[in-house]
């Protein structure tokens, strides 16, 4: 048995294809609950969050623009976020925990705004010893707090004075360590720790962009809502597509999303981590005929440390899909060496597969 890294993405895909179909989209809809009276909506708006992990917040703010045009300037109720199509922790089972704040590993939500990943500035201090400051830009909605401490120029403390983040709730990030005096910013990025509040800041901040006001609150529903009238939603890409640039790109948020949404379909439940698991085993076993025997299947990025799959599993898996590729089209999806810059795909992980 061996860590299947990201080769664990083959069978993502694979379980996807035959569950979900190449031509799933993940959804996200804007929706209203009562009736709209000289511009004020007597209820609430529900922000339903699919899981799409290429929803950009351009896209927030284009749904947000047709629940204006909808003649809605006013909301007599609350603004709900809904979460409810995934459940329990948006951190797998077995995901190395110094890796969490890193853009690749940013948590697969339901609620995801821009791969739940944001950039920040950290200027040094025109004194040393003196703490270095942040710079985040006014767009995200998240707060950073300075303890680093700014070293003079070559300095040999640096070497051992290493910056590091800590997150906190709500996506607060205290960064710790050192920086060198340096003439430019160091560009630093992390990533969003809780997409449902993320996401929310940016529904209100949209709002208010747009001049809709709101008199109750910002809640997160992670209970399913009975659906409202939809006044606008964003589709993604189809699968074939997403799956695509998954294998092609190594892209871990496509992988994991796609793994919960699994899931979720076949088992009627909210995606989470054992239902993506116990779907994914069931399809291998059950409609492609392969024996998994004690293969551990956790996420489906191939992040976590927990998973385990013999050559032999693998062998077969790669055997299914070049017996069914007509019907698939799935090795058109594999990365190619010759097209590496193109994708930007890691040499490493071109010479493993």
């Amino acid at each position: 048995m061996a860590l299947p890294a990201s080769t664990q993405k083959v069978i993502t895909a694979l379980a996807a294809l035959i569950q979900l179909g190449p031509d799933f989209r993940f959804t996200t809809t804007l929706e209203t609950k009562g009736n709209v009276d000289n511009g004020i909506l007597k209820g609430d708006v529900i922000a339903r969050f699919g899981g799409d992990p290429t929803l950009k917040r351009q896209d927030i703010r284009n749904m947000v623009a047709t629940l204006k045009k909808s003649g809605v300037t006013q909301i007599d109720g609350n603004v709900l976020i809904d979460t409810s199509i995934f459940a329990s922790h948006d951190k797998a089972p077995g995901w190395p925990w110094n890796d969490l704040t890193q853009c690749f590993s940013a948590p697969p939500a339901a609620a995801i705004v821009d791969r739940n990943c944001f950039s920040v500035s950290l200027y040094s201090a025109q004194k040393p010893n003196d703490l270095a400051f942040i710079r985040v830009a006014s767009y995200y909605p998240v707060t950073m707090f300075s303890q680093v401490r700014t070293l003079p120029r070559g300095s040999a403390d640096a070497q051992y004075c290493e910056l590091d983040v800590v997150p906190g709730d709500l996506n607060r990030y205290t960064l710790t360590g050192c920086l060198p005096q340096r003439a430019d910013p160091l560009p630093l990025a992390f990533a969003i720790q809780d997409g449902a509040s993320y996401a929310g800041a940016i529904l209100k901040q949209e709002l208010k962009e747009a001049g809709i006001t709101y008199r109750g609150t910002l809640l997160r529903q992670t209970q399913v809502n009975e659906p409202g009238t939809i006044v606008a939603s964003k589709q993604s890409a189809p699968l074939h597509d997403l799956l695509k640039i998954m294998l092609k790109k190594s892209d871990n948020m496509i992988a994991d999303t796609v793994f919960r949404m699994i899931g979720h379909v076949r088992f009627n439940v909210p995606g989470t981590w054992r239902a993506g698991s116990d779907a994914v085993r069931q399809i291998l076993r059950q409609q492609a005929g392969i024996d998994i025997g004690n293969t551990i299947i956790a996420d489906g990025s191939g992040l976590s440390r927990h998973n385990l799959i013999a050559p032999a599993t693998m062998m077969q898996v790669l055997q299914y899909i070049a017996q069914h590729d007509n019907e698939l089209n799935f090795i058109s999806m594999l990365p190619l060496a010759a097209m590496m810059v193109h994708y930007n795909t890691a040499p490493g992980c071109i010479r493993r597969a």
